[in-house]
């Protein structure tokens, strides 16, 4: 449910990227960051347990295979999109033979009691990561693969969860020319990446170690600004980009000493945006907690703890991206 809005206060956004392991199998050696993907079942229910404590609205953005109740339903859908990426380990179709039965004996693939969780907590919204983790700018997949995709999130998550309206390419690989298909699917807002070069969209094939670096550097000494988010801007387009503030990067343990600027970073860029009534979207996904959790989930708490400062103070608010993509509706209709 999209919550009342007060059009004169900027405010907080979070999203997740909830995938398991269909996020990260063609990254990892297989059972490499099982303990991070196991740890979801701890860490999931506590993060909700936090946004419920201080009324934090965060949207959920969801493989559609999570939804699955068995492999077999999985199989089902995944026939019936035809990517053939050049590089095929991208596909989650051949991931299927690593798969267990159901959720009762395979952790890593199926999510729905999780996701019964999230439904259960308020304010949450639940959007798409797309059915498959599908990747819109690698080489081998077409827009009618893509559409494909959405077609079978859409079948699987009907009568379970409200239709999807937001939004988030899986590895970020935003791809311009697949909007209309998104909006064809009912979507109506998007999170883009921040406005700098550093994170421009790019296929696996073209990412360096030295733009990682600079990344992980990024979230700890402000390089690329504060990525602040302005109604103006999100109105410009039809299909609505919530565009993305900030990655926050789990706790690590060799860069312990340097958390505290991690922090900072984020509270000023947090209060910069309460102070101007703009907007400061932060994203994560549930398996960054999985590891640390204790630690993580402290941090995460400091910063919902300096949110409720904020709200106090400057009436800073929470919300999902579908919200702010409600708020931009409505002011678009009262200018007319």
């Amino acid at each position: 449910m999209v919550q009342a809005i007060n059009n004169r206060h900027g405010g907080l956004v979070i999203s997740l990227d909830f995938e398991l392991n269909w996020g990260v199998h063609d990254t990892n050696s297989y059972g490499q960051y099982h303990q991070n993907i196991y740890g979801v079942r701890q860490a999931l229910p506590r993060i909700l347990a936090l946004f419920e404590k201080y009324k934090i609205h965060a949207t959920w953005a969801t493989v559609g295979l999570l939804f699955a109740e068995s492999k077999a339903e999985m199989a089902h859908y995944l026939r019936c999109i035809p990517v053939k990426y050049e590089k095929m380990q991208y596909a989650a179709y051949s991931q299927l033979v690593k798969v267990g039965e159901n959720e009762q004996t395979d952790l890593l693939h199926f999510g729905q009691s999780l996701i019964k969780k999230i439904k259960q907590t308020p304010y949450q919204e639940i959007g798409s990561h797309t059915f498959s983790h599908f990747y819109c700018l690698e080489n081998g997949q077409t827009e009618s693969d893509f559409c494909a995709d959405l077609h079978a999130t859409k079948m699987i998550t009907e009568g379970y969860v409200p239709p999807m309206k937001s939004l988030v390419f899986p590895r970020n690989q935003v791809n311009t020319q697949y909007f209309k298909a998104c909006q064809e699917a009912g979507f109506v807002c998007y999170r883009g990446n921040e406005r700098h070069s550093l994170y421009a969209p790019q296929p696996f094939t073209k990412k360096s170690r030295l733009l990682g670096v600079m990344k992980w550097l990024d979230s700890y000494v402000n390089l690329t600004g504060q990525h602040l988010l302005m109604l103006e801007e999100i109105q410009q387009e039809p299909f609505m980009n919530i565009r993305a503030s900030a990655f926050l990067r789990p706790y690590c343990r060799p860069l312990h000493f340097f958390e505290g600027f991690k922090i900072k970073r984020i509270k000023e860029s947090m209060e910069t945006a309460a102070k101007t009534n703009t907007f400061y979207h932060l994203w994560w996904h549930p398996h960054n907690f999985g590891k640390h959790i204790e630690r993580n989930l402290a941090m995460l708490e400091e910063l919902l703890h300096h949110y409720q400062h904020l709200h106090k103070r400057y009436g800073f608010q929470s919300y999902t991206m579908y919200e702010v993509a409600t708020l931009c509706q409505r002011l678009h209709q009262q200018q007319k």
